[in-house]
């Protein structure tokens, strides 16, 4: 039986203050229909543009995810988000009459709850996957920060924080299955050292912040003065002493709650692909910037997949688009279609294509006989058509568009190629702004440049 997209079945609205703007808000979830996706709405400014949970949409990241559309803006999504994806929620809409959605306890499990409350439902279609098919990694040299996903069957997560000198140290985390995210991470709350609080809240942000949306982990002794200085910079109330673990004696609900509060935010980073994953997440020392990193990464992957399952060639062929599916995306026709195959395609920034040069192709009858060389001005046109590709997937409709190229630059022939010849083209965008892009290409025969050029084209209706 397929996967079904969801819903909820009825309204459900959550009120409170937001973690880092302090306003008082009101978030209401609505149900949507199919194909929706996860969209917020700021009622609070008169035509509000709705602002797609996708992370092209990203604007800031601090201390939690920020999503914008034209200068509208909505903070700390991450935790409403790994409550939609934790419970495999596809379709909603949200609105906010404020800035950020309620912090309420510093988890998901508030927004769990009133989820269950407005019942989730099945919807008459099928859910969308973004399938792993090789493994992707991420380094950050600079933050020591690793991130590699694996092909898996379904959506897992092994996670490791490093905290060198403090008392939260190292810790690890597994989620075997999303079906385990409710009770074993929805729970755990947002956190923070003492030693941060004080620069947070230089830098703007923790505004509301208090003990009941948030862990504080003590990792240095503080004067008397400095905790008074403390209670009233939060309005805290009551005793701030501790156990020298956390401040105000606030029991953990995990062992490893701050590892498991990071998989959590990891979670609701991911819905920002815009389709559940199935892949292994491995992340050491990660956060939400790099979070949003993987998260662009795995898109590009989507709308790739999207594109593939949209144009291209049967399953199981090993590569993106075969000819038949190039010649429904190109204007052009035998004998001047001269790409054979795209093998790999990251929509907006490059393509790589494959021509397998024979002694059949018509060029050669007239092209230097008894001495078959394929015409420079072929190569590029083949490089170009490649790069058309490229193109015509950075738009929606492409069957209703045809590249039109403006110029080339730097066009260099470094050797000739003739029948029996395989030519890989790689074709990258250098820029891409109101229809007009410019490229850069390469064409190599067994690992040997043999061309190479830069083209400017226009993007027009056919």
């Amino acid at each position: 039986m397929a996967d079904r997209q969801r819903t909820i079945g009825n309204e459900i609205a959550i009120s409170g203050i937001g973690l880092h703007t302090g306003k008082p808000v009101s978030m209401t979830m609505k149900p949507a229909p199919v194909n929706h996706g996860i969209v917020f709405h700021r009622t609070d400014i008169p035509g509000s543009p709705p602002i797609p949970a996708i992370v092209d949409h990203v604007i800031e990241i601090a201390r939690g995810t920020v999503l914008g559309v034209n200068g509208v803006r909505i903070h700390t999504v991450e935790h409403v988000l790994a409550a939609l994806g934790g419970l495999r929620v596809d379709n909603v809409l949200i609105e906010l009459t404020d800035e950020e959605p309620p912090a309420v306890d510093g988890s998901a499990y508030p927004f769990v709850e009133a989820l269950r409350k407005a019942e989730i439902v099945e919807q008459d279609a099928e859910r969308e996957y973004l399938d792993l098919e090789k493994t992707l990694t991420y380094r950050d040299d600079k933050a020591a920060i690793d991130i590699v996903i694996v092909p898996s069957s379904e959506f897992r997560v092994t996670y490791m924080i490093d905290y060198p000198n403090t008392l939260l140290g190292t810790q690890y985390t597994s989620m075997y299955s999303i079906c385990e995210f409710v009770e074993e991470f929805s729970k755990s709350r947002t956190f923070c050292l003492l030693s941060e609080m004080r620069e947070l809240k230089d830098r703007g942000l923790i505004k509301g912040g208090t003990l009941d949306n948030a862990v504080v982990f003590v990792d240095q002794e503080l004067p008397e003065h400095e905790y008074n200085e403390l209670k009233t910079a939060f309005g805290f109330k009551g005793d701030l002493k501790h156990d020298g673990t956390v401040l105000g004696g606030v029991p953990l609900r995990y062992p490893n709650e701050p590892v498991r509060h990071k998989t959590l935010d990891l979670v609701g980073d991911l819905v920002l692909v815009g389709a559940p994953i199935r892949g292994h997440v491995l992340a050491a020392r990660a956060g939400h910037a790099s979070h949003v990193d993987v998260a662009k990464m795995l898109r590009r992957l989507l709308e790739a997949q999207r594109l593939a399952r949209r144009y291209g060639s049967k399953s199981g062929q090993g590569f993106v688009f075969d000819s038949e599916a190039i010649a429904r995306l190109l204007p052009h026709k035998y004998p001047m279609l001269l790409v054979d195959r795209i093998l790999e395609l990251v929509p907006g920034e490059r393509v790589t294509g494959l021509k397998n040069v024979t002694r059949n192709e018509g060029f050669f009858e007239g092209h230097f006989p008894g001495h078959p060389v394929m015409p420079g001005v072929l190569i590029v046109e083949a490089m170009g058509q490649t790069g058309g590709v490229l193109l015509l997937n950075s738009v929606e409709d492409p069957e209703s568009k045809v590249v039109y190229f403006t110029g080339l630059d730097n066009v260099k022939f470094r050797k000739p190629v003739t029948p029996g010849d395989q030519i890989l083209f790689t074709v990258e965008m250098l820029l891409f702004r109101r229809g007009i892009c410019k490229m850069k290409g390469s064409a190599h025969v067994n690992s040997t440049l043999v061309a190479e050029a830069e083209m400017t084209a226009a993007i027009i209706d056919r």
